[in-house]
């Protein structure tokens, strides 16, 4: 091999990368056995045989950036990070280990949460346990108090800042009117009230990093939302809309009776129109037809629910309503259009 195909060397974190360059092969392009390519006078990163997958690959983007090293690159090698965590915590105080371990529990927690929103789940505290994330010096009891302390504390704090924040946009504005200042001068300071709001809003990122001395971790949770019933769930509204929780939480509490009427009256009052009982078989339910019949029933024995009524269209798909919202005619009316007419006008 030439002495413009020898391979250059970069260590970084103690493992050596390969690099090569041709400075001689003009317009030979790419020469089969020594993996050089020359391209514009650019230096390009030789393929060796020699280098593992993981080596190639970091080689290969240390010469899209053109940097040396994997620092200059913004890479980080994952075993000198794990190296580095290990060495903080190895010097950590027993206390500072537990609200290292209590912080990382919170953020897999919240994350969870909102991970299971996402695909329409609730969340328990017993989901928590379930999965292990509870710090071992912890009972699930008071890790639930913690994450709930946690959440109560953000939100106040947020709702606190957005106040101060919407009084300061007031102030400026009654200033600007006080000071007779004209529209355009109103106009300027409901700006600067705009910019004073966001200079006092909140944001404060839930994956904020610890040092080797713990700080009292601050959350951003004003989407996290609880539900109280037989036990106590959580959602995120980022992910999970209230509407679709109310539902998740009647399947989670298992009141079957309680479920279908409330189905049947939302989709009376809604849309308007009678709820197709075979939707209760779809998520959230999962309810199979002789679920669906037992509810029903049982509505019809509690006496409770005069207004929940039921109606069949002419292909046998059946209909609940409530006639708080449509008369007999006009669900049975929309039960035919949507189980047959429709189609027919397609």
């Amino acid at each position: 091999m030439s002495d413009a195909n020898e391979t250059a060397w970069t260590a970084e974190g103690g493992k050596a990368i390969p690099n090569a360059v041709n400075e001689g092969s003009e317009g030979a392009g790419f020469q089969p056995g020594d993996g050089v390519i020359e391209e514009a006078g650019e230096l390009q990163e030789v393929s060796s045989p020699n280098r593992t997958p993981e080596e190639e690959f970091l080689a290969q983007m240390l010469a899209a950036t053109g940097a040396t090293n994997l620092e200059e690159a913004g890479l980080y090698d994952p075993a000198e990070v794990a190296a580095e965590e290990e060495r903080i915590e190895e010097e950590m105080s027993p206390e500072e280990r537990q609200a290292k371990a209590e912080h990382d529990a919170l953020a897999a927690a919240f994350s969870m949460i909102r991970e299971r929103s996402n695909e329409g789940k609730l969340t328990t505290p017993g989901t928590w346990a379930a999965a292990g994330i509870v710090p071992d010096h912890l009972i699930p009891v008071d890790f639930s108090d913690l994450a709930f302390d946690e959440i109560i504390a953000a939100q106040a704090a947020s709702a606190a800042a957005k106040k101060v924040a919407e009084e300061a946009a007031q102030a400026a504005v009654a200033d600007a009117v006080s000071a007779d200042s004209g529209v355009e001068g109103v106009a300027a300071s409901c700006s600067k009230a705009d910019e004073v709001a966001g200079e006092n809003a909140p944001s404060v990122d839930e994956g904020d990093s610890l040092d080797s001395e713990i700080e009292t971790p601050e959350w951003k949770l004003d989407d996290i939302k609880v539900l109280e019933g037989k036990q106590t769930y959580l959602y995120s509204s980022d992910y999970m809309t209230d509407t679709y929780a109310h539902w998740a939480f009647l399947a989670e509490e298992g009141d079957d009776t309680l479920t279908l009427v409330e189905n049947a009256r939302e989709e009376s009052r809604l849309y308007p129109r009678p709820m197709l009982a075979a939707s209760l078989s779809s998520k959230p339910y999962y309810w199979n037809d002789e679920q669906i019949e037992q509810a029903w029933q049982a509505v019809q024995e509690s006496g409770s629910y005069p207004d929940i009524k039921t109606c069949e269209a002419s292909n046998g798909e059946r209909y609940f309503y409530s006639t708080d919202y449509l008369s007999d005619a006009q669900a049975k009316a929309l039960a035919e259009w949507y189980s047959v007419e429709r189609y027919m006008n397609v």
